[in-house]
């Protein structure tokens, strides 16, 4: 309910009436291939949906940063994630660069996105991908969701270009039928232009 709730105060920011379900979750993280991380951020950290499947997933040495702007889901995360490999940071994805700074954290294994990509500004979602492209190991990966029937927009036609251009290697994985509306991740890997 919270989830709607801060949707309909912010439906551009929030992106989405329900936290991302287990199926995708799952097929993301799958393909994401988080098992050895060491260090992973999270944007768009949301009410801890993905955060919760990531920490079961990572070795106890593991250090995990969930940024989120949404003051109510930063309350609410720290409230309820009580895992010391966690740190929950109420910050714009586009901060990236300095929160990670801020935390002792240089370039990470892997970055895990929830963000609403075509909703946002393309100003912003070109310096959250830029911040991202200037963090992510050489042999690390992006991924992040995105909704299927958002795909064939002009926003999300200009994701795809922005992604293209920061990363050598770009894919979608599978689409999740299970999920509504059905969901898949990109994955991108061989940052460039840093």
């Amino acid at each position: 309910m919270v989830f709607l709730v801060e949707f309909l105060r912010d439906p551009r920011r929030t992106g989405a009436v329900t936290p991302s379900s287990p199926w995708s979750i799952r097929s993301l993280l799958d393909e994401a291939e988080v098992a050895g991380a060491r260090s992973v951020v999270e944007l768009g950290a949301g009410t801890g949906a993905i955060t919760r499947a990531l920490l079961q997933r990572l070795p106890p040495d593991a250090r995990v940063l969930s940024l989120e702007v949404n003051p109510s889901f930063v309350a609410r995360l720290r409230r309820r994630l009580a895992d010391d490999r966690v740190s929950v940071v109420a910050a714009s994805a586009a901060d990236l660069r300095e929160v990670l700074a801020e935390h002792g954290m240089g370039r990470v294994d892997r970055v895990i996105s929830a963000v609403p990509w075509t909703t946002m500004p393309s100003g912003l979602r070109a310096d959250i991908v830029s911040a991202v492209a200037d963090v992510v190991a050489d042999d690390g990966r992006f991924s992040t969701l995105m909704c299927r029937h958002r795909a064939a927009t002009a926003g999300a036609r200009s994701f795809d270009r922005l992604l293209r251009s920061r990363f050598g290697t770009v894919w979608r994985g599978q689409t999740v039928w299970a999920e509504f509306p059905p969901m898949f991740a990109y994955h991108c890997e061989r940052p460039r232009g840093r």
